[in-house]
């Protein structure tokens, strides 16, 4: 499955976020992500937790859009991203009737299985969940974790790919894992322009980091490529 392959459903789930105000714009200090890029974007994926409507359906998007790669590849369990991830997981896996651990961000113990909380199952094979993704490179490096106690790890799951970064290096090796995503930058900023609430600033501060987020980051703080 592609990276866009779900886009049937990501204008959809972009409005959800657009409407519970879950994009937030600054025309002023750029957020930086934890994965070192600034931008005048921040989403707040966790507000979807809270409304119990618009959960359901996301999470039924995210279950319906999955259940064919578990089909195909034997997926035999779900593993969330501390903290984000781990609710999200949780849900899906309850619809796909398939075993829930999560991944924690630092160790705790000692051996392979440290930052993993749950029992894997026998000849593990992993849908690894998580809330956003920029270049792709905290998904690989889990990937990689996982797959440390021999499990099979060729899919990623997550709410938002903003899909306009460039990817890490890691990610083009025959080894990285898929990324499938729910909705996209360029759907999000559709959404935002059709709720027609973006002032004139934000829009030229938009246009600016749509046209090249690499240097949007660089001009503003942030990494390069």
């Amino acid at each position: 499955m592609s990276e866009r392959s779900l886009s049937s459903s990501a204008a959809r789930v972009a409005s959800i976020l657009v409407g519970i105000g879950a994009v937030r714009i600054t025309t002023g200090q750029p957020f930086v992500y934890t994965s070192g890029w600034a931008s005048p974007v921040y989403v707040d994926t966790r507000l979807i937790m809270s409304d119990v409507g618009l959960r359901t359906e996301i999470m039924d998007l995210a279950a319906a859009a999955m259940a064919p790669v578990v089909a195909d590849h034997g997926v035999n369990a779900l593993v969330g991203a501390e903290s984000s991830g781990i609710a999200f997981a949780a849900w899906i896996a309850e619809r796909l009737a398939l075993p829930l651990l999560y991944l924690r961000k630092r160790p705790m113990g000692w051996g392979q299985t440290a930052r993993l909380e749950g029992r894997l199952p026998p000849h593990a094979r992993l849908i690894y969940v998580d809330d956003v993704t920029t270049d792709g490179r905290s998904k690989l490096a889990a990937a990689k974790t996982l797959r440390q106690g021999d499990a099979v790890v060729d899919d990623v799951l997550v709410i938002l790919d903003y899909a306009i970064y460039p990817r890490t290096a890691g990610l083009a090796d025959a080894e990285a894992p898929r990324i499938h995503a729910l909705t996209h930058w360029p759907d999000l900023l559709a959404a935002l322009r059709a709720e027609g609430a973006l002032s004139p600033e934000a829009e030229r501060t938009l246009a600016a980091f749509d046209a090249d987020p690499v240097r949007w980051s660089l001009e503003n703080g942030g990494v390069g490529a």
